[in-house]
């Protein structure tokens, strides 16, 4: 009978180590989205969230990271991930809520992962709100302002549940700042947003700025709809007592029947009719045709997300004890074709300094 110990014995008087086979169970986890695959936030985010996979070699090759963006799964040698949508830009209501939380609780019980990543505002409030204090640990991004609100955070030193992330900063002062110096003229600007989860908070701290005298313009009026007949009326009656507008979120509107009207609908309307400067917050919105931003970036809000999410799966941290972090800002971003509509000349040094978009999406809608 031939022992292991004699094995052992043969192969160290070959010269030879032995080989010993211990397969390492693969991680799993699962990505939830708050919104849906064709939005440009979510783009941005996932490219973030891949390029973050691949430095911490979750993922084995960039054909892996493709595969995942196309089909929502992936499995590599050393991960399973599986990505969700929650999609509540197009479906807002409370049932529509109560059943996209229904769904992907029934996805964790059935998945088990090892981690839940959950992108953005609704996705922690309804998704986070069920995992609370669970033995599952929860990394989110995205969220707007201090992610105190929701209940997850008992502080911001020490979140004290199984749940940490990255938050959303914003840059609107930068944003108006940067506006003020591609059109010096202008002195006076009105807020432009649909009336939702994400959007209120922006709101909030763009009055805020403007009421400690912060900003480089004078805040004259909001306009916070989800009626996209109201913000197309407000819209064109404030044009004429404006210099500029502030352009947030207005991907949550519905027709006067009620019918979900898509953001680059909303944009390419605003474009079309609309001649007056505007600041964004984000890039998706310059990318969508928007004049410029001091871009508050998807792209490192869920980058750095997974570098938490790395520390907790593979060094073991308790993300109770990790406090929730914001990533820089992203570039300054000017969009050429809109400043040719407007008649805007950029100078040589903001050509310079800032990333530039010669494109609309939503006037190739």
């Amino acid at each position: 009978m031939i022992t292991p110990l004699f094995l052992l014995a043969l192969c160290i008087g070959l010269g030879q180590a032995p080989t010993v086979h211990a397969t390492a169970a693969k991680k799993r986890i699962l990505v939830v989205s708050s919104y849906h695959k064709e939005y440009l936030w979510s783009q941005s985010t996932q490219k973030g969230l891949v390029a973050s996979l691949q430095e911490h070699r979750y993922l084995d090759t960039a054909q892996q990271g493709d595969a995942f963006t196309r089909t929502d799964h992936v499995e590599s040698s050393k991960a399973v991930i599986r990505k969700e949508w929650m999609d509540t830009r197009r479906f807002n209501s409370q049932a529509a809520l109560a059943a996209a939380t229904q769904r992907i609780m029934q996805v964790v019980q059935d998945f088990r992962p090892d981690l839940v990543m959950l992108g953005d505002d609704n996705a922690v409030r309804y998704i986070g709100g069920q995992l609370l204090d669970s033995t599952t640990p929860i990394v989110f991004w995205g969220v707007n302002g201090l992610p105190l609100k929701y209940g997850l955070v008992d502080n911001m030193d020490r979140p004290g549940h199984n749940v940490t992330g990255v938050w959303q900063q914003g840059y609107p002062k930068e944003s108006l700042q940067l506006l003020h110096r591609v059109v010096p003229a202008a002195r006076t600007f009105a807020i432009l947003a649909c009336d939702s989860e994400t959007s209120r908070p922006w709101v909030k701290q763009i009055q805020s700025l403007a009421r400690e005298g912060q900003l480089p313009l004078q805040l004259v009026a909001t306009v916070m709809t989800n009626s996209f007949e109201e913000f197309k009326d407000q819209t064109l009656a404030l044009t004429n007592k404006v210099d500029a507008f502030f352009v947030l979120n207005h991907d949550t509107m519905k027709d006067a029947r009620g019918k979900y009207v898509e953001m680059l609908t909303v944009g390419k309307w605003y474009l079309e009719n609309i001649k007056k400067p505007e600041a964004t917050d984000q890039d998706q919105f310059v990318l969508e045709g928007m004049l410029l931003t001091a871009n508050d970036y998807g792209y490192n809000q869920s980058y750095l997300a997974f570098g938490i999410a790395y520390e907790i799966l593979e060094q073991g941290l308790n993300p109770g004890h990790i406090r929730p972090r914001t990533p820089p800002r992203g570039p300054f971003m000017l969009n050429t074709l809109r400043a040719d509509m407007l008649g805007i000349e950029i100078t040589n040094e903001l050509r310079k300094e800032a990333q530039l978009v010669h494109s609309a999406a939503a006037l190739e809608k």
